[in-house]
């Protein structure tokens, strides 16, 4: 479903000693950029992503959930500007620390995120993962198959983060703190999305709603554009934007509808640092919540850049590097 998402850009450069060298480590705290407006990196239009999840045979119909992607825009902010990067300039690099960083310009720039998280996130994102996390609304022999050909287990989690210790963080991640969008903006979304008749346009014949089926939510970023910000002289990387949640819901002409869009709210304290996965009995916050989808939305930027390099990137995380 994702490779219609693709495209060709960047080339991964090896990771070596001399990178090492240049890489500045970073603090588990501001990681994670408050945008004063984040609506404003939302396309009111629905992406490719969008329409594959809300068309005729999308998975909506037996799946919400945590949803991650959307795209990135890269930025070196240096003196106090901001000047866009191309994402063929900027490399993925696997640290030996097991530490990420973007290589621009002979400098690396530390990503924050929780250690062991880029291993089976970038697994997830380099064979196009759709569904990370759901709580299905209810399962027949054609959602369960649906869900197992999405790479799912137990009908719940994608299996790259099966017996990891972000369960906790993916099912957190689907139950964030919303904030309302703009008015206008959440309308005409909607209106997007649902057209004339319905979800993509496609209306389900009432045979084809289940007993159950009777709506549920999606978040993701399929239509958000993160700003990754390159920060010189902190040497790390900040992100900014929030991901959406989509209501949708069977309305009486049996023709599916999105009702309500919203977007995840920042609503962490000043100093919020990622939690630490290695202690036991660790619980998610709201800023390790949104960190997760940012850095996902990153991630996919990256891969459709160039998937073989993206491949090469996340074989070097997860210690398979040749």
């Amino acid at each position: 479903m994702h490779a219609v998402w693709r495209s060709i850009g960047w080339q991964l450069a090896a990771a070596g000693a001399a990178m090492a060298a240049c890489f500045v480590p970073a603090t588990a705290m501001g990681q994670v950029r408050m945008e004063a407006e984040p609506g404003g990196l939302v396309s009111l239009s629905p992406s490719e992503e969008t329409r594959a999840l809300f068309d005729r045979n999308g998975l909506f119909r037996v799946a919400g959930g945590v949803l991650p992607g959307g795209h990135a825009a890269f930025l070196l902010e240096r003196n106090g500007a901001d000047t866009p990067v191309p994402v063929s300039d900027v490399r993925p690099v696997a640290m030996g620390d097991g530490n990420v960083g973007l290589r621009l310009g002979g400098i690396t720039y530390a990503v924050g995120m929780p250690r062991g998280l880029a291993c089976p996130l970038g697994q997830f994102v380099a064979r196009d993962g759709l569904i990370a996390y759901t709580v299905p609304k209810y399962l027949d022999v054609d959602s369960r198959t649906m869900l197992l050909r999405a790479g799912l287990v137990r009908h719940r989690i994608a299996r790259e983060f099966d017996g990891t210790p972000f369960e906790t963080l993916l099912k957190a991640a689907d139950f964030g703190a919303t904030a309302p969008l703009p008015e206008a903006t959440a309308n005409r979304m909607m209106a997007e999305i649902n057209r004339a008749d319905g979800i993509g346009g496609l209306m389900l014949a009432a045979s084809e709603v289940g007993d159950n089926m009777v709506g549920s939510f999606l978040n993701g970023g399929m239509q958000v554009t993160y700003r990754v910000y390159l920060v010189q002289g902190a040497g790390r990387v900040e992100i900014g934007g929030v991901p959406l949640r989509y209501y949708w819901t069977m309305e009486p002409a049996a023709t599916a509808g999105v009702f309500a869009v919203e977007m995840y709210a920042q609503n962490w304290p000043a100093g919020s640092r990622l939690t630490d996965w290695t202690v036991p009995g660790a619980q998610p916050t709201q800023y390790d919540i949104v960190n997760f989808y940012q850095v996902a939305g990153m991630f996919r930027q990256l891969h459709d850049a160039d998937a073989t390099g993206f491949a090469g990137f996340v074989d070097a995380v997860c210690g398979r590097a040749t």
